[in-house]
């Protein structure tokens, strides 16, 4: 387990695989019943240095953490809000992903266990419910993808996702850095994915701790809400 975290850290939290367990399917997953208080406490403590930093839409953070007023950085910084509540894009939604999810669409049609998520500057495979076909989907990803250089293709937990090339959780993470609440702060950053590691990156490079789930925290999201609460007793 980390060693303890100092109210004066600024705190960035992935969602899934971090603060919550991975489900087949991303609207399976299991919210803890502590997990909502526990994140305004966080907040409170750290005087609202807290940001969340997901690949979701920012709908779902603000369901899954039980708040509409968090700084939080949706599909993997695409989407940003920050602590004054302001809510802005970095880039535009690109044309060509219309036409791929069609593609997409069609294409997964008969495959059981496959899940295609529409965002709104991405989509995303799943095949966590039809692991066999890892391989197969990758490739139709990189196919749909190689023409569109505005495309980039982000590897997730048993999914690919195709989505507007630029941002990433570390370029959202230093966002946050250069503003109050969480300017002058040293970061910390928990995550568990691929996705995560440009944030892990980001934190490191700015003086503080960026970790990952799989090599920090033997028992999971579990020990993760664990550590955290000891922040707020």
């Amino acid at each position: 387990m980390p060693p303890a975290l100092s109210p004066e850290t600024a705190l960035f939290l992935d969602v899934d695989g971090t603060l919550i367990e991975l489900a087949a399917t991303p609207d399976a997953v299991t919210i803890p019943p502590d997990l909502h208080a526990l994140l305004q406490n966080l907040a409170t403590t750290h005087g609202g240095a807290l940001a969340i930093l997901s690949g979701r839409p920012l709908a779902d953070i603000d369901r899954l953490c039980g708040a509409k007023n968090l700084p939080a950085a949706a599909e993997h910084g695409a989407v940003l809000r920050d602590a004054a509540g302001h809510v802005s894009n970095p880039v535009t939604r690109p044309e060509s992903l219309t036409a791929i999810a069609a593609t997409l669409r069609e294409a997964i049609a008969q495959l059981d266990g496959v899940l295609l998520e529409d965002k709104k500057f991405g989509l995303a495979l799943h095949w966590r419910g039809a692991k066999s076909r890892a391989a197969e989907l990758t490739a139709l990803a990189q196919k749909l993808a190689a023409p569109h250089p505005e495309l980039t293709l982000q590897p997730a937990h048993e999914a690919m996702e195709i989505r507007a090339a630029g941002p990433d959780k570390g370029k959202a993470l230093e966002f946050f850095m250069r503003a109050p609440p969480f300017a002058g702060r040293k970061p910390v950053f928990v995550g568990d994915d691929v996705t995560d590691e440009p944030a892990i990156a980001a934190a490191n490079r700015l003086g503080g701790i960026g970790l990952h789930v799989a090599r920090d925290f033997a028992a999971g999201p579990g020990s993760v809400r664990a550590w955290l609460a000891g922040t707020v007793q």
